[in-house]
């Protein structure tokens, strides 16, 4: 008998503790809310988008130099790739910087694999000097490269391999890396 008086007084008891029911919702004053869950913005204030700073190359008298960028720090490849195609600032401009992308060029990432990333090109490359199409190739490798993710790449047209020009003017397929193009850099 004692057994069972025991378990009900204790079944009341845990009854008791529970949270009480309520037909309609009650509001909560603002002082009660802990501070952790309060936010500048209030409750419907979106979280800022994370960013992060990488590095995308212009050219500078025939010369590579590098630039930092913010991007967004989701889809951080993607942002280079933006960076590169949106060309240097105004203020850049100004100060002699250009870019030895073709206009409308478009990149795509078509592959990651490993620390090796394929591009799509597309658009108008053709009649452009030898000595611009090295700059254009080694601005894309060594802001691409420079993500501490990739090592290579490789460039795609129409889905088959496109030579791409080396710094010392030597044609390859072979992926390509920041070491083909360092000679390009300015000092």
């Amino acid at each position: 008998m004692r057994v069972l008086a025991g378990v009900l007084a204790a079944a009341l008891v845990l009854v008791g503790c529970g949270v009480p029911l309520q037909d309609e919702p009650a509001p909560i004053e603002p002082q009660a809310i802990p501070s952790r869950l309060q936010s500048p913005g209030g409750p419907t204030a979106a979280p800022s988008a994370a960013r992060t700073t990488v590095q995308v190359n212009f050219v500078r008298k025939d010369r590579l130099v590098s630039f930092a960028r913010e991007v967004p720090g989701a889809g951080v490849l993607d942002g280079v790739i933006q960076a590169l195609t949106a060309g240097p600032t105004a203020s850049e401009q100004a100060n002699g910087i250009t870019s030895a992308l073709p206009p409308g060029i478009a990149l795509t990432v078509v592959v990651v694999q490993g620390t090796t990333v394929g591009l799509e090109l597309s658009g108008e490359t053709d009649g452009r000097s030898p000595t611009e199409n090295v700059l254009a190739v080694g601005q894309i490798v060594l802001s691409v490269t420079a993500l501490e993710t990739v090592d290579q790449v490789t460039f795609w047209r129409d889905g088959s391999p496109v030579e791409a020009l080396l710094a010392d003017g030597a044609l390859t397929t072979a992926p390509l890396t920041a070491a083909d193009y360092e000679a390009l850099r300015s000092p």
